[in-house]
């Protein structure tokens, strides 16, 4: 008589998937192939390089780390999650994943990815990994729920892969690293809130501070998207300053930035979410192809 109020134990397979979801994969990856580019960039399989092994350091460090820091976040955020139709089907909210275990394999997951980070490369790789945990987990994450300004904080510790493959390759920083660093800053600007205009309704449901939001006249979205994506344009050519790129690199960096510019002010000017996402796809796709142009440095 009782059969209908059983609750459904999920699959182990099914688990498991579930975690593998709450380490969100493809930006974990995407983070991952930000820090090897870097590596690459900044002469890791060069004669002064760390050669393989530390390729494999750059892999371990930045996407144990990353892992940890979204398993961690989905810990933190599992009640807002469930008020919101994009995030309501999440492990955590849908039930699939049990709160402690999440908790627990977050923090061996972060915990583990800084201790590498440290042990595999130097004290200053160890920092870089600590303070992101911290920038991300304890000041991004609950000032999403105080200040719009939050997106500008959180693409600190954003902006730190780049940083993580240049101390696996080289052991120190230099210019060249602190200007990808701020390439990966800038860039999370227009990609971010092309999400928030996309899903401004979902975010106003969990009280997200986001400025499609708290701005409908949506004049701070436009600056912000439009000078992040202007200033991108600007310091994308640095590298052609320093050396670390040549003619052709600055080219295809100007046509990439033109086009990004171009499609953040259609987006801003006409408010509709189709374009709010060709911003969001333009987003995805332009990091890789500039780090691919530096690679090259031609």
């Amino acid at each position: 008589m009782y059969k209908d109020l059983e609750i459904p134990v999920p699959s182990f397979r099914r688990t498991l998937e579930a975690y593998f979801e709450m380490a969100k994969p493809r930006i974990t990856a995407l983070l991952v192939v930000v820090a090897v580019c870097a590596f690459v960039v900044a002469g890791g399989f060069s004669s002064k390089g760390s050669g393989w092994q530390g390729l494999l350091n750059t892999l371990l460090s930045v996407g144990l780390l990353s892992a940890g820091i979204f398993i961690l976040n989905h810990w933190i955020e599992r009640d807002r999650d469930a008020l919101m139709v994009r995030t309501r089907a999440r492990p955590l909210p849908s039930g699939v994943v049990s709160s402690s275990p999440a908790l627990i394999l977050g923090l061996i997951f972060s915990g583990g990815g800084i201790a590498y980070s440290t042990w595999s490369v130097n004290w200053q790789m160890g920092l870089v990994a600590f303070l992101t945990a911290v920038g991300y987990l304890l000041v991004y994450t609950p000032l999403k729920y105080k200040t719009p300004f939050h997106t500008a904080l959180g693409a600190l510790p954003g902006a730190t892969p780049p940083l993580a493959g240049w101390l696996a390759a080289t052991g120190r920083l230099d210019p060249d690293a602190l200007i990808l660093f701020l390439i990966l800053f800038l860039w999370q600007f227009p990609h971010f809130l092309s999400i928030e205009m996309i899903y401004k309704d979902d975010y106003a449901k969990a009280r997200v501070q986001v400025l499609p939001v708290l701005d409908p006249s949506g004049k701070w979205t436009a600056f912000q998207v439009c000078t992040a994506s202007l200033a991108l344009l600007l310091v994308s050519w640095a590298p052609l300053v320093t050396g670390l790129a040549g003619l052709f690199y600055g080219v295809g960096a100007t046509i990439l930035g033109l086009g990004f510019l171009g499609l953040g002010l259609r987006a801003v000017v006409t408010k509709k979410k189709k374009h709010a996402r060709d911003l969001l796809r333009a987003s995805v796709l332009y990091l890789p192809l500039l780090l691919l142009l530096l690679i090259f440095r031609f």
